[in-house]
Formats: C-alpha cells, sequence, structure tokens
C-alpha cells in the first residue's frame, strides 16, 4: 500500500526538473485549472494559493482558476476530458468525478478510467464532522444513535453523491445498524458548512478550511476528525475510528489532464506545478489554511494512489446501494 510518507518523500524529486520546466516551451499561453465545484472550498483554496507561483516557473504565463460547479463535480471533468491534450487545460481531480464518476452515473459523458492523464498528487488533509454550535449532540456516538433511533430524521450535507464527505457517513453509518441520515448535496463546500451552522441540515463533514471561519465564530462545533491518529489542529476531538472502528478518510486532490497528453508535456507540467507546491511557503500556507499535507511526486504514483482509492471506495458505494439515476 502506498503510504502518505512514501508519496510525500517523491515530492524531493519534482526541484530536480524545475529547469527543465522553466526552459521549456511550454506554456506558450495562459493554462486553465478547472474546479469542478463552486468557490470557497478547500479544492479552490488550495489551487489559487498556488496561483500566483504558477507564472515565475511557467514562461510567465498565468494560471486561469475557472469553477464549473455542478453534478458533483461531473460537468467540470466532462469539459476537461473533453478538452485538447495540450497542456492547456487541467482539473482539479478528486475522488467522486475523477475516480468513481462511472460507478454513480449513468450515461455519464466520461469514463475517468480513461479519460484523464495523472499529473500529480498534490495534497491530502483530513475532513471533520461538524454540527451547529447548539444541537444536542456532543459527540459522533450521540449522534449515530439518535440517527438509530430516528432513522431517516436527521441530515447531512455533501457537495456531491460519491464525494468523499457523504462515503465517509455512509461508512459511519454502515458501523451502526440501523443509523439512517438523509443525504442533502450543495454546490460548494462554503455553502455546506453554512447551511450546517444555520441549522437547514444536521451535520456535514467538510474539510478544516471549508468550516474555518465558522469554527472560529463559534457557530460549529465538531463532533470527530477523520484521520487514523488525532490532529494537531484539534487535539482534544476524537478520530471517527474512537466511535467507529475501521473508519478513516482524507479529502486528497491531484491535478489531471486529458486522456492522451505527450509524456514529455505530462512531465513538464509535473515539473512545474510539483515545484509550486512543495514551495516552502505554499507547504506552510496549505498546512495553516488547510491542515494539509503536501504530497507531489511524479505521475506515476498520483496514478497508482488513484486506482488504490477507486478499489477501496467501490465497495462501499455498492454496498450502500449508491447511484445517481
Amino acid at each position: 500500500m502506498l503510504t502518505r510518507r512514501t508519496l510525500g518523500a517523491l515530492a524531493t524529486l519534482a526541484p530536480l526538473h524545475r529547469a527543465r520546466a522553466q526552459n521549456s516551451a511550454w506554456p506558450d499561453r495562459p493554462v486553465r485549472a478547472v474546479v469542478p465545484f463552486g468557490p470557497g472550498g478547500a479544492i479552490d483554496i488550495l489551487i489559487r494559493v498556488m496561483a500566483p507561483h504558477f507564472p515565475p516557473l511557467a514562461n510567465g504565463q498565468t494560471l486561469l482558476v475557472e469553477n464549473r460547479p455542478g453534478a458533483g463535480g461531473t460537468i467540470g471533468a466532462a469539459a476537461v476530458a473533453q478538452a485538447r491534450p495540450d497542456g492547456g487545460t487541467f482539473l482539479m481531480a478528486e475522488l467522486g468525478s475523477a475516480v468513481l464518476a462511472h460507478e454513480l452515473y449513468r450515461d455519464l459523458p466520461y469514463d475517468p478510467r480513461r479519460s484523464f492523464t495523472p499529473v500529480v498528487f498534490l495534497a491530502d488533509m483530513p475532513l471533520i464532522l461538524v454540527t451547529r454550535a447548539n444541537a444536542p449532540w456532543g459527540n459522533l456516538s450521540a449522534l449515530l444513535e439518535d440517527a438509530r433511533r430516528r432513522p431517516g430524521t436527521l441530515t447531512f450535507a455533501s457537495v456531491g453523491t460519491g464525494h468523499i464527505g457523504h462515503l465517509t457517513m455512509e461508512a459511519l453509518q454502515a458501523g451502526v445498524p440501523g443509523a439512517k441520515l438523509l443525504h442533502v448535496v450543495y454546490r460548494s463546500g462554503a455553502e455546506m458548512v453554512t447551511a450546517a451552522a444555520k441549522g437547514e441540515v444536521d451535520v456535514t463533514i467538510p474539510s478544516l478550511s471549508s468550516a474555518g471561519a465558522l469554527l472560529q465564530s463559534g457557530a460549529l462545533k465538531v463532533l470527530a476528525v477523520s484521520m487514523p491518529r488525532r490532529i494537531a489542529a484539534l487535539p482534544e476531538v476524537p478520530t471517527m475510528a474512537e466511535t467507529v472502528p475501521g473508519v478513516t478518510s482524507s479529502l486528497w486532490y491531484g491535478l489531471v489532464g486529458p486522456a492522451g497528453m505527450p509524456p514529455d508535456l505530462v512531465a513538464r507540467a509535473n515539473a512545474v506545478f510539483g515545484s509550486i507546491v512543495t514551495m516552502p511557503e505554499v507547504r506552510d500556507a496549505l498546512g495553516r489554511q488547510m491542515g494539509a499535507e503536501v504530497i507531489g511526486g511524479p505521475p506515476e504514483r498520483f496514478a497508482q494512489f488513484m486506482q488504490q482509492e477507486m478499489a477501496r471506495w467501490t465497495p462501499v458505494l455498492k454496498s450502500a446501494g449508491i447511484r445517481v439515476e
């Protein structure tokens, strides 16, 4: 199994290619990074932190961030899958739209197994289970017990069917026979956490960065974190696995291009984006804002990780009967 430590070590390879990337003919025009969700979520924050560092390593060209939300991220993903594989368009990839979409949707205009070229694994970060400040549940166990006593009464939000927040909640419910919360989809992480703070939904499982402002203001409280161990930012908050053994997850993002990108172009793009995400100032900013662990490394490692995630989460989809008709 590929570990985060191994992937993190591979990030040191990226600076070795920086000079070649700087001297490359790519890019010769602005480059577009498509975010398949609305603004304000972790995926949007990540690429916007990186964008100002792009021009010095990319022949002075600009990295344009384009939000294309909708249909669980598949609208933006489809746009990239149908783009020319010339290094002009990339997708901010995540589990649902870039890995599991073929298991979720009928008549999908792309197949994530064949429609993308992995470029670089950018970052990995914890998820947190949050609820409104005055909610009656003091911990995850109390929430799940309430969901067992009143199945289908409580609600949880995510940014899309098959998104990691959705799958994590399904895994938690599966650990408590009879527990059932209703799933509500929002267009962005920002909308999702705002809905939880207002009580429009009972709980949600966002990134630390998406919920940060509402946590600081006291509008939300945290019941659990998704990582195997408690995290430094919230040392008093238990892990999900302390309540439901075996349940862990994380929010990861990478960069993919359309299928058919030439290997030399993939290598140059990997060098540029890998160099940016592993810059100390970028690494520090992402750690402070998002609790993110920067990964980097060669494209082959990201491709392998995506395959592992498909193997891990596809059984959860099938056992929960998750499908978008």
